[in-house]
């Protein structure tokens, strides 16, 4: 198969919503039409899924003590080592309640702080050198924001306490 628009049509038909094929081939007119062969070239390289979830998913089950960061507000978080190299991806310096984020220390490499964090009200993310971008990777369902804050507040009183972070399937 080596025309860029029906390998492009493939990979999106393997996505859940599908890309079905047609009798009369619109759905590659309709490809031929969004992108030029360079981008669709380009499209099938990307991947589904973020690489942080796949990254996360690695590193679980985990056992850790869960901090409150002082620096970034409202805010409980963990130190994780990722098996993997994990590339910056979905970046912001703004966060919301209920954000599930990876934080690196991107600039110092294989010696990297790396941190899981869960923010219970909107902030900006930073530590004491200013603005700190995060890969934001999942999010927390809204009736369960207010049991995050307990959380946050008694640990931003008391201190850390451990945690056993595991993988569970999203509700439908």
């Amino acid at each position: 198969m080596n025309d860029v628009y029906k390998r492009l049509a493939k990979k999106l038909d393997d996505l859940p919503n599908g890309f079905p094929a047609t009798e009369n081939g619109v759905e590659l007119k309709i490809l031929r039409k969004i992108f030029t062969p360079e981008e669709a070239e380009m499209t099938l390289k990307m991947r589904p899924m973020p690489e942080t979830v796949e990254a996360v998913v690695a590193m679980l089950p985990l056992e850790a003590t869960v901090y409150h960061s002082r620096w970034s507000g409202r805010e409980i978080n963990f130190p994780v080592k990722s098996p993997k190299s994990v590339p910056r991806e979905r970046q912001t310096c703004t966060v919301n309640a209920g954000d599930v984020v990876y934080w690196k220390e991107w600039e110092m490499g294989e010696a990297a702080q790396e941190a899981l964090a869960v923010y219970y009200g909107a902030e900006v993310t930073r530590d004491h050198r200013g603005y700190l971008p995060v890969n934001v990777f999942a999010r927390v369902p809204p009736d369960e924001w207010p049991e995050i804050e307990t959380v946050g507040l008694r640990i931003w009183k008391e201190g850390g306490e451990g945690v056993t972070v595991t993988a569970v399937e999203a509700a439908e």
